[in-house]
């Protein structure tokens, strides 16, 4: 038995519920995994950041489409409710693009992180006076226990190697004094480590979308089946308002014919 256009309602107001809900789950997750990508921004570059930042935008604007959702399924307006579920589709598109996208960088991203280290090494190799860059590889060194790009050969131009590559670098914003005594250098180099870490993060911002599209893909179903039931319900609505206005013209009353006293026979001879 077909549900009614009241069960498509409620389903359709609690789904709009749950909507905004993952919207809200979707924004943190989205947000964290931006911030691990971020803070290590100078060595991966800017573009693997691309599908979380669009991830983040579409996570706010699913707020708004949660909303419009709410207010038309108590509408019972059909376009309102058909323009509704055509902005759910959008959305829906969008988070699966957001995944097709971050699995194609995490293909590619090892070249990309390797190219934009090296040249980001080579800038801080230039820039001696500039401070926060070397701050900024101290710290990698010291958060993944590496040295360099490839490893301590790196820095055989320089003529010496920094003191981070044996543990012994800034920690937080308050930079610690180096001392001479390093006994042991990290011989791993940063770019393989940085490029697994990278790849784990692309990774779960192509699963957050890819699931988040696939559970909000039942809003889609739910919000057409109710434009299809205001459509049957309103259709029932106006063949029953026809039967009820065309009812009086409908037959004719014979009983009004009929004679009320019986008909004078002949007599019989």
């Amino acid at each position: 038995m077909a549900l009614s256009s009241n069960c498509w309602k409620y389903l359709v107001l609690t789904f709009n519920v749950l909507f905004a809900m993952s919207a809200v789950v979707l924004f943190g997750v989205s947000g964290f995994l931006l911030y691990r990508l971020f803070v290590y921004r100078h060595f991966i570059g800017v573009s693997v950041q691309y599908p979380v930042i669009l991830l983040l935008m579409i996570a706010i604007i699913t707020c708004s489409i949660a909303w419009i959702g709410w207010r038309t399924a108590k509408s019972m307006h059909q376009i309102h409710v058909i323009l509704a579920g055509i902005l759910i589709t959008v959305v829906v598109i969008i988070e699966f693009s957001c995944f097709v996208w971050a699995m194609v960088v995490w293909d590619n991203i090892e070249i990309d992180i390797k190219t934009t280290m090296t040249s980001y090494f080579m800038l801080t190799g230039e820039n001696k006076e500039t401070n926060s860059d070397s701050v900024r590889w101290d710290r990698l060194h010291v958060k993944f226990e590496c040295c360099g790009v490839s490893g301590p050969n790196d820095y055989s131009s320089t003529g010496h190697v920094p003191f981070s590559c044996c543990g012994q670098g800034p920690l937080d914003s308050i930079q610690k004094p180096y001392t001479s005594d390093c006994s042991k250098l990290y011989q791993r180099g940063c770019g393989n480590l940085l490029h697994d870490y990278a790849k784990s993060q692309l990774l779960m911002v192509a699963l957050t979308a890819l699931i988040a599209s696939m559970l909000q893909s039942t809003g889609i179903f739910c919000t057409f089946f109710l434009a299809q039931a205001i459509k049957e319900k309103r259709r029932a609505s106006v063949r029953h308002s026809t039967i009820l206005r065309e009812a009086p013209f409908s037959a004719p009353d014979d009983s009004l014919l009929a004679p009320t006293a019986p008909a004078p026979t002949l007599p019989k001879y």
